[in-house]
């Protein structure tokens, strides 16, 4: 059940939607004008200037420029940039890959309780990337994410006490996150918790249950959860009706 994949996000948030429908003439007045705030060191006005250059919103897709500008606003403490300028380093966009680079950037942003640094900070330690591996402090780093109820904590969790990685092996435990994750949406929490009422692992057996979450879990895609589905439906009929 070995499921846990890396996960890394950069999720640029430009405050100006509205420019997308400016003229070129009008778009391009709009950037001097960040430019020149940016050149006052207001922190916004950088940080959207590099989710302009990040795009090619409106100008030639550039990542040297785009973490030029990255950078200054994390130097700044601002939290998105620095969650940026880490996603970078990690996927070698605009700079030589450098996972020593990402870990530290990005653990400055899960300093500053961001939950996707501080879920992104635990899989570093997870698959030992720009640190030394380390599965409790993985953990550590997915409870605080999951304190905020970041979805891809909450099933990272649940898969290490499922599987006794960097914690004591708890099956209720790992129900637990499952749950949380599944009642969001994720449709991998979802199969994995039919699959866990189905055996009786943390929860008390059900397949009326199994049946539910493998459902919620299909009618987003999963070709897994169909799979379990169509089983269980041939082994047990009554819990499919």
């Amino acid at each position: 059940m070995n499921m846990l994949m890396k996960h890394w996000v950069i999720d640029l948030v430009i405050c100006v939607v509205s420019m997308f429908f400016f003229s070129s003439t009008v778009f391009s007045h709009h950037i001097n004008e960040l430019k020149s705030r940016a050149d006052q060191g207001d922190v916004y006005s950088q940080y959207n200037l590099g989710v302009i250059y990040y795009g090619g919103i409106g100008v030639p897709l550039n990542f040297k420029e785009a973490i030029s500008w990255f950078r200054k606003a994390a130097d700044q403490d601002y939290v998105d940039a620095q969650v940026a300028v880490a996603g970078m380093y990690y996927l070698g966009k605009g700079v030589a890959q450098d996972y020593a680079q990402a870990a530290r950037w990005v653990r400055k942003a899960a300093g500053q309780n961001d939950a996707e640094a501080q879920y992104n900070l635990g899989m570093m330690y997870y698959s030992g990337e720009g640190v030394q591996q380390d599965y409790s402090e993985a953990v550590e780093w997915f409870k605080k994410a999951a304190l905020q109820d970041y979805v891809h904590a909450l099933f990272g969790l649940g898969l290490m006490y499922y599987e006794g990685t960097g914690v004591l092996q708890n099956y209720t435990e790992s129900a637990h996150y499952f749950t949380r994750a599944a009642e969001q949406g994720c449709a991998d929490a979802q199969v994995v918790l039919g699959a866990i009422y189905y055996e009786g692992l943390g929860v008390a057996q059900n397949y009326n249950e199994a049946v539910q979450w493998f459902k919620r879990s299909a009618q987003q895609g999963n070709q897994e959860a169909l799979y379990y589905l169509h089983g269980l439906c041939m082994e047990r009929p009554s819990a499919c009706r």
